[in-house]
């Protein structure tokens, strides 16, 4: 498997990545063993998984941190993406479908963060990422 470089930064991952939003929804049916398809592309050689709090409420980032953990891989062995910004409590706005509203507060930032790491059973991600932000929360100062 080829590795890439992400941009001018030092995180370097797998050419392919695992893209888990479906491992923590229902949406397209029920989703198959995590751990046989984590280990899978772990075998393949894909070391990047991206994942998001908002896939499944919270399940998807559960599913991928038991799988990676059941692998026996080193935590320095795959890189970790996950990202923030919806009210995970809040009512969708409109249709079962719609979005959540997003907070970009320091403090919702936070408590993302430690809800994601604690579900993904790790002390780090390697990439933490606004989830589809408006330009409000790209160009607000506070965050």
């Amino acid at each position: 498997m080829r590795r890439r470089t992400f941009g001018n930064t030092d995180l370097e991952t797998s050419a392919v990545g695992f893209g888990t939003w479906a491992l923590g929804s229902d949406w397209w049916g029920e989703h198959e063993a995590p751990d046989a398809l984590v280990a899978r592309a772990l075998d393949l050689g894909i070391t990047f998984f991206d994942t998001g709090d908002t896939y499944g409420q919270g399940v998807n980032e559960e599913l991928v941190g038991e799988a990676l953990e059941r692998s026996g891989r080193p935590r320095d062995a795959y890189e970790l993406s996950t990202k923030f910004g919806y009210v995970l409590d809040a009512e969708r706005q409109g249709n079962q479908e719609s979005e959540r509203p997003h907070d970009w507060s320091p403090e919702h930032t936070r408590r993302a963060l430690e809800n994601s790491l604690r579900r993904l059973r790790t002390d780090y991600v390697d990439l933490y990422q606004l989830h589809n932000p408006r330009m409000d929360g790209i160009v607000a100062d506070e965050l």
